[in-house]
């Protein structure tokens, strides 16, 4: 099965490219005599001379996928991301609002650097971008390129700690000097979350340790980055695992793929409630789910399941109702996977997914 070496580390959320750095002399006047001054600034936003085909795929999008227009948005996706996580991109796409989108002035883009990558046996292209917003501070971005195509991107002000880190990670393997920290956008943590988890987080249920099961119903009120607060109902109602999963996924598309002979799809299907949402829509998706074994491993490959009904992904607005099939991919011999919805967040729950 096709694996993004460097996706998901969990689901989305990120951003771009790389170039050299070059410094211009200051020139002052001293004692009617003109020198050049000991000080030299840097130039963080100096472009490489000259751009490959992938960079110049990168500015393309950058210019397309940030920008206001949604059909600009939707073409990017089409045109340059890689096909095994377009899925992914056009939830990221779907935002209507034009105060919803953060555009970026090409202006104020750079392409500063790339080099070649290889990860369990996967060849691609790191680049480093920069971006200077207007108060002047620089963010990079790290984009990762594989068949031609952009397989994902990296920032370091996400929220997600497993993407800063997948950033700095890559980061280290560029030579680009990085910016000083007065000016680095660098994470910074929310002080007060405005976040209360429901009633199963006092009774220390829908944990890690004490997992919903079949028929359970719960209650979710948390803040998220996104649609602001958002308060659900959640039940989870059933599960399917094996031959009879792999015949739903096959007969759902015949272009999904076989898992190897050591794992299993389990399909889980929940009933989710809109109680209420800040900022509506709320996106009900497959990202939002984790599998993690019973040795405490998250699944991450990435795998694309299509066609299997009812699906749980939908746009739902406050009083809306959907239930439907989710789909994960474990190994066979792992006898206790649990399933988590918002993982490492505060609307954080776990799932049983064998009997």
């Amino acid at each position: 099965m096709k694996k993004l070496s460097f996706l998901f580390i969990s689901l989305v959320t990120a951003t771009l490219i790389v170039t050299g750095c070059g410094e211009e002399a200051k020139i002052e006047k001293v004692d009617n005599e003109t020198q050049a001054s000991e000080e030299k600034e840097t130039n963080w936003l100096e472009e490489k001379e000259s751009l490959t085909a992938e960079e110049q795929m990168i500015k393309s999008f950058v210019q397309d996928f940030f920008s206001a227009d949604a059909d600009l948005r939707e073409q990017a996706v089409d045109n340059y991301i890689h096909p095994d996580v377009q899925d992914f991109f056009y939830l990221m796409s779907g935002f209507s609002d034009e105060n919803d989108i953060t555009t970026i002035d090409m202006n104020q883009f750079s392409v500063i650097e790339s080099v070649q990558h290889e990860e369990d046996g996967e060849k691609g292209i790191i680049t480093l971008t920069r971006e200077q917003s207007e108060a002047g501070s620089i963010h990079e971005r790290i984009f990762f390129v594989l068949d031609d195509k952009i397989g994902w991107f990296f920032s370091p002000i996400t929220e997600d700690e497993d993407m800063r880190q997948a950033f700095y990670d890559m980061r280290a393997l560029l030579s680009s000097e990085t910016p000083p920290e007065e000016i680095l956008e660098t994470f910074e943590p929310e002080q007060e979350v405005e976040a209360d988890s429901s009633d199963n987080k006092e009774k220390d249920i829908g944990t890690r340790a004490n997992p919903l099961t079949i028929g359970e119903r719960i209650t979710l009120n948390y803040y998220d980055w996104l649609h602001g607060q958002v308060h659900l109902e959640m039940e989870f109602q059933e599960v399917i695992s094996g031959d009879e999963a792999w015949n739903m996924v096959r007969e759902g598309n015949q272009f999904n793929e076989e898992p190897a002979d050591d794992q299993e799809y389990i399909l889980a299907k929940f009933y989710v409630k809109v109680l209420e949402v800040e900022e509506e829509p709320f996106d009900l998706h497959q990202a939002l789910f984790d599998a993690v074994s019973s040795a405490g491993n998250t699944y991450d490959d990435f795998i694309s399941v299509s066609g299997v009904e009812p699906s749980l992904s939908n746009e739902m607005y406050a009083g809306a109702e959907r239930e439907g099939y989710t789909y994960f991919l474990v190994d066979k011999n792992d006898d206790n996977p649990l399933a988590a919805f918002q993982r490492r967040t505060d609307a954080e729950v776990w799932f049983k997914l064998r009997d």
